[in-house]
């Protein structure tokens, strides 16, 4: 994350993202939806979320 803050990637660092997992550096709603907003405009996923089956589903 502190080498993103100085090429400007994931809103300057302030957070990573893998399959399954956001890490953001700062606390809060406006921060993680900032983090998912600026996942969505980069193009670096598609959906923020993945549907899951319903628990019946067996």
């Amino acid at each position: 994350m502190e080498r993103w803050q100085e090429t400007s990637e994931s809103l300057n660092g302030r957070y990573f993202y893998c399959t399954d997992l956001i890490i953001i550096r700062e606390p809060g709603f406006a921060s993680t939806i900032a983090a998912v907003q600026d996942m969505i405009a980069s193009g670096g996923i598609n959906h923020p979320y993945s549907l899951l089956p319903p628990d019946d589903a067996d």
